[in-house]
């Protein structure tokens, strides 16, 4: 199972997960600034406080995204950009 290296947060609340086979993920949250789950986004600095313990990224305990979940939200309706890093 691929484990997350890093994640960082972004302008235009995207966010950039990194993972430790070396491929990135650029996930844009933007679309989702008025749902439930990630309203909490249009606070710039609680986006900015994203982390990561390699398997879920987190913020403040508040919200977490599972590695797995990350794939299937960029597979999905999701603006995202893969990119292979040395």
């Amino acid at each position: 199972m691929v484990s997350i290296r890093s994640v960082t947060p972004q302008s235009g609340r995207r966010l950039e997960v990194l993972f430790d086979n070396g491929h990135s993920v650029t996930l844009d949250f933007t679309s989702r600034l008025r749902t439930v789950r990630f309203g909490r986004f249009k606070d710039e600095e609680f986006f900015k406080q994203a982390a990561t313990d390699g398997d879920f990224v987190r913020w403040n305990r508040l919200i977490e995204i599972s590695a797995n979940e990350v794939f299937q939200l960029a597979q999905k309706e999701w603006n995202v950009n893969v990119e292979k890093h040395a």
